[in-house]
């Protein structure tokens, strides 16, 4: 139970952490590079996302994404801190883009999983539920990978 609250309180943290800009229907978050942020990445997009109009199917695509690409981040570099993106573009284009600080392979590449695997599936699941995706440099030796889906609005 306490385990519970302190993720609750953490996680009600870092929500108010990042910052938001309406016009833009921009926000970014970072945040550090532990398992339990995944799950905050996660919220972060459940609550915005609707917010800015998207249908359910759409939020539901983009928690997945972000899951993905944090998750990668996560385990594949050397990072303490992961910067997370998500911007609308004219209501019709969904991004979700994740900063790593480095440490990992030059260019994440899709895997071809076993059927017994545990893993190694994120980036196909990503190739599947979005129009364009791909990676390009950081700052200082990290790597930035997004995704680009487009959307109906539905409000």
């Amino acid at each position: 139970m306490a385990v519970a609250l302190r993720q609750r309180s953490t996680m009600a943290h870092h929500l108010s952490a990042g910052s938001v800009d309406s016009a833009l229907r921009q926000e970014r978050f970072q945040l550090p590079a532990t398992g339990t942020s995944v799950a905050i990445a996660r919220h972060r997009v459940r609550s915005r996302v609707p917010e800015w109009g998207f249908q359910e199917d759409v939020c539901d695509a983009a928690e997945l994404v972000m899951s993905e690409l944090f998750t990668n981040a996560l385990v594949h570099t050397g990072s303490e801190q992961i910067l997370c993106v998500l911007r609308a573009h004219e209501r019709r284009m969904l991004y979700v883009e994740v900063a790593d600080q480095g440490g990992g392979p030059a260019v994440p590449t899709p895997r071809v999983a076993g059927l017994e695997d545990e893993s190694g599936r994120g980036l196909a699941l990503v190739r599947a539920l979005v129009d364009a995706w791909g990676d390009r440099p950081g700052v200082n030796g990290g790597r930035v990978v997004w995704a680009q889906m487009s959307v109906v609005v539905g409000r």
